[in-house]
């Protein structure tokens, strides 16, 4: 992979940093680091913050971060990622688990993904 991650355990989840400029692949590969993340700490609510991944030099593709957490994970879970709006894809609608959501401000994240 060619982005640099961090992941803490706070108190109820599980925050997951990543930064670097993007290659095809990574995001599976970022999902499955939030995943195991998630396994050794026994949480399933997790914050992964992207706002310092960039895109490749002319590269106008988006990010798939939330397509490929919805295939790496099963419910229950919620995942709050942090991120430019236009940089990534959108998470599907699927009315059911997992439940993904997309911010850009890191207070927002927090607050849905501690909500009951």
């Amino acid at each position: 992979m060619n982005l640099i991650v961090a992941t803490r355990v706070d108190a109820l989840h599980v925050r997951v940093e990543a930064e670097g400029r993007w290659q095809y692949g990574d995001a599976l590969k970022l999902a499955y680091a939030v995943k195991a993340a998630g396994l050794r700490s026994q949480r399933d609510r997790f914050l992964v913050d992207v706002r310092r991944v960039i895109s490749p030099p002319a590269g106008d593709e988006k990010f798939l971060i939330c397509d490929r957490l919805e295939r790496v994970f099963a419910p229950p879970l919620r995942v709050a990622v942090i991120a430019h709006d236009d940089f990534i894809d959108a998470p599907q609608d699927s009315g059911g688990e997992p439940a993904i959501a997309v911010f850009n401000a890191e207070r927002d994240a927090v607050n849905w993904l501690l909500a009951p």
